[in-house]
């Protein structure tokens, strides 16, 4: 399973649910474990550090070099 940080919480890729930070939310608490078993979250797509191609031209270039 893959998730992406959002600005609340978490969204699991695998159906775009938003799972939110409340620690009485099955989908957080499922979240923490896969966490936990060394699952790596994908970054914020606003996140300027986000390893995610970016779209475009230059995007174009920077995924076939």
């Amino acid at each position: 399973m893959d998730y992406r940080l959002t600005p609340q919480g978490v969204m699991r890729l695998s159906d775009a649910a938003y799972v939110p930070q409340d620690p009485g939310n099955r989908d957080w608490l499922e979240y923490q474990a896969w966490l936990a078993a060394g699952g790596q979250v994908l970054p914020r797509l606003d996140d300027p550090d986000a390893e995610e191609p970016r779209r475009g031209v230059l995007g174009f270039f920077k995924r076939i070099i």
